[in-house]
């Protein structure tokens, strides 16, 4: 988890040094459905309102939104140096992938409106 942390604060940092309405922003608005999400589960799980099978999928999936987040924050490195956005897009489009694959698994456990939320907050960060 201790990743995870720094690799949302450094892409918040550098969403708060190049401005909201760059190509930034939509990793910084998966980041965040991302911990909203984790947090709607952990309160579920630890009401045991989960499966065991399920927690291993979603601990599965998280790993994977992690691992893609580490690729999306070298890719935004380089195109901060060369100026070349297309590894960066790849990148972001692979992190908004395993994001809703790991919103569509928690939406089944939590509020039909928290669900809901979430799947809308994911469909924004699109705007690259």
């Amino acid at each position: 988890m201790r990743k995870f942390n720094r690799i949302l604060l450094t892409l918040s940092i550098v969403s708060l040094l190049v401005g909201c309405a760059t190509v930034f922003s939509g990793i910084v608005t998966t980041t965040s459905v991302v911990d909203t999400a984790m947090k709607a589960w952990a309160e579920v799980s630890a009401k045991g309102y989960s499966t065991p099978d399920i927690d291993s999928r979603v601990a599965v999936v998280h790993n994977q939104y992690r691992m893609a987040c580490s690729a999306a924050q070298d890719a935004l490195v380089a195109f901060r140096q060369t100026g070349d956005q297309a590894v960066y897009i790849q990148a972001f489009a692979v992190v908004k992938a395993t994001a809703s694959d790991l919103i569509n698994l928690i939406a089944p456990l939590i509020s039909a409106d928290k669900s809901k939320k979430l799947k809308t907050d994911i469909l924004k960060a699109s705007k690259i």
